[in-house]
């Protein structure tokens, strides 16, 4: 396993990683490109173009020389940061994939002096919300958008200053 930083030109991979890993996601959700058009499963290749001009920093997974998943690091201010577009390939999950990229975030953030990552999740994805928890976050509350078919839940985690 190998995570390394994304370019620009690897664009059209994290296009593809999004997409398929918030396909199941999606249809667990009855989410649709009608009812949700904004949803990482639909609208990925926006949203990869506006995240590049807006700065994130994006990291991809690699088992064997394949991208099996991704994370995006977006610095929100001088010690916060969001983790987001977490995708990793349903075929490679439940092999701690998921977990080394958050940790590959951690450090990441910890080297730009963040303290405090933030994410934003379905609220009624309980295993998702569960296994954030493990990680040490700690859900601060949630919110309905109108523009959102379903409840956003927030949560955070603190970093310290020694390593995770």
């Amino acid at each position: 396993m190998k995570i390394r930083k994304a370019k620009k030109a690897d664009k059209e991979v994290l296009i593809a990683l999004i997409r398929d890993s918030f396909r199941d996601v999606a249809a667990k959700f009855s989410l649709t490109a009608k009812s949700c058009p904004k949803f990482p499963a639909f609208n990925a290749k926006e949203r990869i173009e506006g995240d590049f001009e807006k700065g994130l920093k994006f990291y991809i997974l690699e088992e064997n020389g394949r991208a099996c998943g991704c994370v995006a690091l977006e610095k929100a201010g001088p010690v916060l940061c969001y983790l987001g577009r977490l995708a990793v390939l349903p075929e490679y999950r439940n092999r701690g994939f998921g977990k080394a990229l958050v940790s590959h975030l951690f450090e990441q953030a910890k080297a730009m002096d963040i303290r405090r990552v933030e994410i934003g999740i379905i609220s009624k994805h309980r295993k998702l919300k569960n296994w954030y928890k493990k990680l040490g976050f700690i859900e601060k509350g949630t919110r309905k958008f109108d523009h959102l078919p379903f409840i956003v839940a927030f949560m955070y985690k603190e970093l310290n200053r020694e390593r995770e």
